[in-house]
């Protein structure tokens, strides 16, 4: 009996061996991640202070594709990383996820995933759909506890933002994970609530202008919007040139990554439905 359970452990012995958890990252994303790695090594990127990597890492990824919908490819919540294509928030967290490396070597690849993850996740944990911060009002608050960012909104001019989130828990049948699970939407529900109890402070596009000259380069911009339901329309990091502000962001009308031909009191004109700013800046380490 023991010698058929001793042949039996050999047997599956390569098997379990065998069994590692897949890595999020793709063969492709390892070779754009070594691209950076050697891009930040020869600009020193370790030494500079975080605000000044967030608009080189950012400025790296210029060109990269416009591609929205990348974290909904399963439907069992993971961490999904996606270097390859952007929408407006991927392009931005995975900015913000480098920056904080303390270090820029192939080695910190699993400290970049960590980030990445507490960057997209309350609290850090992959536990739902839920979890991942859908609102960046949301996502603000979590990352000032984290202290990450701060908001410095209200002292840059900001008054109240009056808009009140609860689009997604009104439109869940719109959302896969929320439209196959009855409990998930009533916890979002829960979660919107829990953000409109918050206060939070914007800055009026038609404000914007006066404002940019206490917007210092690698703060992430969160365009709120007038729409129902729903904080921001958009995301993006601020970025000078020639002494102006304008947006470095994952763009849809562009269909990449590009800074915004226009300064951001002009671009933020030009959409309708923009209504103003809220500013993130990075803490520094």
């Amino acid at each position: 009996m023991k010698k058929t359970i001793l042949l039996l452990l050999v047997a599956l012995f390569p098997v379990i061996s065998g069994c590692k958890a897949q890595s999020p990252v793709s063969e492709e994303d390892k070779a754009i991640l070594s691209r950076f790695f050697e891009y930040a090594s020869g600009k020193e990127l370790h030494r500079l202070p975080v605000n000044e990597r967030i608009v080189a890492i950012g400025q790296f990824f210029i060109n990269t594709p416009y591609k929205s919908g990348t974290l909904e490819i399963n439907p069992k919540e993971q961490l999904v990383v996606n270097l390859r294509e952007f929408d407006c928030v991927t392009f931005t967290d995975n900015v913000l996820a480098l920056a904080l490396l303390k270090e820029y070597t192939p080695r910190q690849t699993e400290v970049y995933l960590k980030n990445l993850q507490k960057i997209r996740y309350r609290d850090g944990e992959i536990t739902d759909y839920t979890a991942r911060l859908h609102y960046s009002t949301d996502w603000l608050y979590e990352m000032s506890l984290d202290s990450i960012v701060k908001d410095v909104t209200l002292e840059n001019g900001g008054i109240p933002f009056p808009n009140k989130v609860g689009f997604i828990s009104r439109n869940w049948q719109k959302y896969p994970a929320l439209a196959q699970d009855s409990l998930l939407a009533r916890k979002m529900l829960r979660i919107e609530n829990n953000i409109n109890l918050r206060k939070y402070h914007y800055i009026p596009k038609d404000k914007v202008s006066a404002a940019t000259g206490q917007i210092q380069p690698g703060d992430i911009l969160l365009i709120t919007t007038d729409k129902k339901g729903l904080d921001t329309a958009h995301v993006g990091i601020a970025i000078e040139q020639n002494g102006q502000i304008y947006l470095l962001h994952a763009s849809l009308s562009a269909k990449k990554v590009v800074i915004s031909e226009v300064p951001l009191p002009e671009y933020l004109q030009g959409i309708r439905s923009h209504s103003g700013i809220i500013i993130a800046r990075p803490y520094q380490f």
